[in-house]
């Protein structure tokens, strides 16, 4: 009989103790960073306004380097408008709890021009000097839902990526820098005139005209019309040389002699506009550069770090 009591009694005292746990617990906390499908990327799911910056999937990536960069690449997938969209987070494997973040926006179209493991290993290297890199593979491509529109509503997933940025508990949410190559660019600077929150941006071989990037050759014609369109309003809205005036952070604008992809012209007119509208700039134009200045690798990055350095103090 002594024993039946006793035993009664710790099992209300364990049922108890149970309840009272339960309902001490934050269970949104606890989902926003303990999630089983995302072992790798912790996230503050409370941080965002709504779904658009979630990832919803990601996997480690092994990048093949000669150097040894001390970073952790994953393939994400995130939401952007309710789709979901590929992108890429590359994060230093130590050496602080606060990085600050370069947003990479990617040249070309649909499949052609994607991130593949050359460009991974470019971000590992800008992200073993401290910096969290994130980048959009944009809508519809490499397994991503959706449509891209070449600067249309995809523009959402450079935006989107932003908000994700913020959410990351090893990010410093006030540090963040947007970087864009080519066709990059122009997101580049649809993102600013959109007033997305950076600190300073850098564009390599930026598109700036859209109808001057359609005249270029038959195959820039077969994009635009099946991505754009043939609306000079909607090509006009992707043109940063129609709206330097919105144009309201510090930007450095690099761009090669030799370009044939994107016409030294294009770079050289914003600039002259920029400067006519009092916008903080600085234009660099390198002799005998092609489009992606591989043949000036290191005086490229010299310039892209040295700015960005200077605008996250």
């Amino acid at each position: 009989m002594f024993l039946a009591n006793h035993k009664t009694r710790y099992l209300l005292f364990l049922s108890f103790s149970i309840l009272f746990a339960l309902i001490g617990c934050k269970t949104t906390d606890v989902a926003s960073v303990k999630n089983d499908k995302l072992p790798h990327i912790p996230q503050d799911l409370n941080s965002l306004i709504n779904s658009n910056g979630k990832i919803v999937e990601s996997r480690p990536v092994n990048v093949n380097s000669k150097r040894p960069f001390k970073t952790e690449c994953y393939k994400i997938k995130y939401l952007s408008d309710g789709l979901e969209v590929v992108g890429f987070l590359v994060k230093p494997k130590s050496g602080g709890s606060k990085f600050p973040v370069i947003i990479f926006n990617r040249g070309g179209n649909r499949e052609f021009g994607k991130i593949t493991e050359g460009q991974l290993t470019y971000f590992s290297y800008m992200s073993s000097k401290g910096y969290v890199i994130l980048a959009s593979q944009y809508r519809g491509n490499d397994g991503g839902e959706g449509r891209e529109e070449f600067g249309g509503k995809d523009l959402n997933d450079v935006l989107n990526i932003i908000q994700l940025a913020k959410s990351l508990p090893f990010v410093d949410p006030t540090k963040i820098v947007m970087l864009g190559y080519s066709r990059g660019g122009m997101m580049t600077y649809l993102s600013i005139k959109h007033g997305a929150d950076i600190k300073a941006a850098a564009v390599v071989g930026g598109l700036t005209d859209v109808e001057q990037a359609y005249n270029r050759d038959e195959g820039m014609k077969r994009v635009i019309r099946s991505l754009v369109g043939m609306d000079k309003g909607e090509w006009e809205k992707r043109s940063a040389v129609y709206w330097p005036e919105k144009i309201n952070v510090p930007l450095l604008i690099l761009h090669g002699e030799d370009d044939w992809r994107a016409n030294p012209n294009q770079a050289i007119e914003l600039s002259e506009k920029l400067t006519e509208a009092g916008k903080v700039h600085k234009l660099v134009v390198f002799p005998k550069g092609d489009h992606g200045l591989s043949t000036h690798q290191s005086a490229r990055d010299q310039e892209i770090f040295k700015w960005f350095k200077k605008y996250l103090k």
